[in-house]
C-alpha cells in the first residue's frame, strides 16, 4: 500500500475513489469512464471537452529517484498506447479531440517528471492522431494535494473512513529540535507541567530526564496535530472548523475542571484524554482510529502547551 497523507491505497482504491471525484468534478464537461475490460487503451476516462485522466499509484512509498522512473515508465506505456489503440480510441471517442492525458498520481517522484511529460506530448503530436487537438495537446501530472478537497468531500459523502496522516517533513525529529529551539515560551509551560506529572508518579524515575522525554512527547504529539490540521483544512474545511470550535469549547469546560479537580494529575490527564476522544469520535465519526488518536493526543499536548490544563503543586 502506498500512504498518502489522506490514507493507504493500492492501484484498484485510488483508481475507484477518482472515478467518483471525477463524476462528479466534471459532471457537466460529460465525464465518461473507460472500462479497462476487455483492452486497456491507456486512458480511464475523459471529458467531451477534451480531458482524458490515468490513475497510477504505485504499490508502495519508495525513495523518489524509484517512483520518478515508476511513473515515467508508466507515462510511456499508457501514452504509447494512444497510438497502438488508435482505432478503438477514435470509436469510443466518438469525435472529441483530447487536448490534455493526465496522470493522476499521489505524489510526483521528481521534477524530471515534467520533462518526459513534454516529450511525450511532443511525441503524440507527431503522431497526427484523429482524435488528438495538435494545437493545445498536453501531457500532465497531477498530484493528490491537487484533488485535496475533492478527496475530503469523497470520505464525506461515502462514509468511508478518511485517514490523515502528518506530513514527515513537517514532523521531523530536526523540526521537533527546531521547535523546541524556538517556541522557550511554549516549552518552558511544558517542562513546568510535566515536571509535576512526572513527580506525581508512584514509581520513581530520573526527574529530569523524564521531564524532558515526556516534553519531547508532548511537542511530537503538538506538530503532528498541527500538521494534520493544516491538511484537514486543505479537504474539509467545514470539518476542519468544526473540529476548531470542538477544541474551544472543551477548554473552556477544561479551565473550570482544573480548578475544581483534586484527583493527581497523570490520572486527571487520563480523564481528559478520554473525554476529548469520545467528543472527537462522536463529532467526526468518518475519522479512522489512528487519526483520532493523533487528534486526542493533539488536544492534550495543545492544552498542556498553551495552559489551560495546568495542575497545582503540592
Amino acid at each position: 500500500m502506498f500512504t498518502t497523507n489522506y490514507g493507504s491505497f493500492d492501484g484498484t482504491s485510488w483508481e475507484n475513489m477518482f472515478q467518483v471525484i471525477l463524476k462528479r468534478k466534471y459532471m457537466k464537461e460529460g465525464y465518461q469512464r473507460v472500462m479497462a475490460s476487455p483492452g486497456d487503451f491507456g486512458i480511464e476516462g475523459y471529458t467531451k471537452d477534451g480531458q482524458t485522466f490515468q490513475c497510477y499509484c504505485p504499490e508502495m512509498n519508495e525513495e523518489n529517484k524509484k517512483l520518478y522512473e515508476r511513473q515515467r515508465n508508466k507515462i510511456t506505456t499508457d501514452i504509447n498506447k494512444l497510438s497502438i489503440n488508435q482505432k478503438e480510441l477514435s470509436d469510443i471517442l466518438g469525435g472529441t479531440k483530447l487536448k490534455s492525458w493526465v496522470l493522476i498520481t499521489p505524489a510526483m517522484g521528481h521534477h524530471d517528471l515534467l520533462s518526459h511529460c513534454n516529450d511525450k506530448r511532443d511525441l503524440v503530436k507527431s503522431w497526427n492522431l484523429p482524435f488528438i487537438d495538435n494545437d493545445s495537446f498536453q501531457v500532465l501530472v497531477h498530484e493528490g494535494d491537487d484533488y485535496a478537497l475533492e478527496i475530503g468531500e469523497y470520505f464525506n459523502q461515502t462514509g468511508k473512513k478518511l485517514s490523515i496522516s502528518p506530513d514527515a517533513e513537517e514532523t521531523s525529529a530536526e523540526k521537533q529540535i527546531e521547535w523546541r529551539d524556538t517556541q522557550i515560551d511554549l516549552v518552558n509551560n511544558a517542562l513546568t507541567k510535566n515536571e509535576i506529572r512526572v513527580k506525581s508518579l508512584q514509581r520513581k524515575i530520573d526527574l529530569k530526564h523524564g521531564t524532558n522525554s515526556l516534553t519531547n512527547e508532548t511537542i511530537k504529539h503538538y506538530l503532528n496535530g498541527e500538521s494534520i490540521l493544516r491538511i484537514w483544512q486543505s479537504t474539509q474545511p467545514d470539518n476542519h472548523q468544526r473540529f476548531i470550535e470542538l477544541r474551544a469549547s472543551v477548554e473552556d469546560e477544561l479551565k473550570e475542571r482544573c480548578l475544581l479537580t483534586e484527583v493527581e494529575p497523570n490520572l486527571f490527564v487520563d480523564e481528559i484524554k478520554g473525554y476529548i476522544n469520545e467528543r472527537i469520535k462522536a463529532a467526526f465519526p468518518h475519522l479512522d482510529e489512528s487519526t483520532l488518536v493523533r487528534l486526542k493526543n493533539y488536544c492534550i499536548s495543545f492544552w498542556i502547551i498553551s495552559c489551560p490544563l495546568y495542575f497545582e503543586t503540592a
